[in-house]
């Protein structure tokens, strides 16, 4: 004869039956499932990173205003730099300029008026070689011989960086972030330096290269300020002014950052301290 109670189901005797045994264990796991459920949900950025176990630098941010990114890359050229500053002052737009380190080293009075014109220094390494190609030492070299540069240059700490060619792996990423960077790449490209001509560079930025990925609030954008890239000069009057008229603000990669809630894609939300500016 089986006795009921409140609990589980017992035989006559007191003796756990089967039922019970296939009860108890059902719950547990339910339980387990439930909590590994509230975890990933809760720390689902974290979750993700452990999972894919692939770090990533930063692509865009989620911010709440109606904020925009805006970078240069130059690791080479003499004609190209002016003109955009130019273009920035008169339209009272300030970014962020990767420069490498020789090249800095060689045109110190425009880096000066970067400076002065309130633009930021970033990173863009020292030579214009493929990181995700060197061992963790020489990564860590290629970073800090240029960060030795720059910031003997401009005074200020340098704690952002765009890796040559936009090249990196896990090794890249932690070493930079274990010597204090913060790793930038971009969500929207010019595509400025294959020369397609003013008009398509315009299209590539705000509407994107492929339909429908134009410029929004959180993304950044990638232009060159090397003469690789002469058609960004004509172009990059155009584009500030459609983005304008659309209520967005362009601004550096590090005012954008701190107005992000978070970064993305969530292998890039790696936690720095806050580094105070020189």
């Amino acid at each position: 004869m089986i006795l009921l109670t409140n609990e589980y189901l017992l035989l006559e005797g007191g003796v756990p039956n089967a039922n019970y045994y296939f009860q108890t264990s059902l719950m547990a796991k339910c339980s387990l499932w439930g909590i590994l459920l509230f975890v990933m949900l809760a720390y689902r950025e974290n979750v993700t990173s452990v999972f894919s176990e692939k770090l990533k630098p930063i692509y865009s941010v989620n911010v709440n205003t109606q904020a925009i990114g805006l970078t240069f890359d130059i690791s080479w050229g003499e004609k190209t730099a002016e003109p955009i500053l130019n273009i920035l002052k008169e339209e009272g737009i300030k970014a962020t300029f990767f420069l490498s380190s020789p090249w800095a080293d060689k045109h110190q009075p425009l880096i000066q008026r970067m400076i002065a014109d309130g633009h930021e220094i970033g990173s863009h390494g020292n030579r214009h070689i493929d990181l995700n190609t060197l061992g963790t030492e020489e990564i860590a070299k290629e970073i800090t011989t240029a960060q030795q540069i720059l910031e003997q240059i401009t005074g200020k700490k340098i704690r952002l960086i765009r890796t040559p060619n936009g090249a990196y792996n896990n090794k890249v990423i932690a070493t930079a972030d274990s010597l204090g960077y913060r790793v930038i790449q971009w969500s929207v490209d010019s595509l400025d330096w294959k020369r397609p001509g003013p008009s398509a560079v315009v299209n590539n930025v705000l509407n994107g290269s492929r339909s429908g990925n134009g410029a929004k609030p959180g993304d950044i954008i990638l232009f060159h300020a090397s003469d690789s890239a002469p058609d960004t000069i004509q172009a990059l009057p155009i584009i500030i002014q459609t983005l304008k008229s659309k209520g967005n603000t362009l601004i550096p990669v590090g005012q954008l950052l701190s107005q992000a809630s978070s970064t993305w894609p969530p292998e890039s939300n790696l936690k720095e301290e806050p580094i105070s500016a020189k």
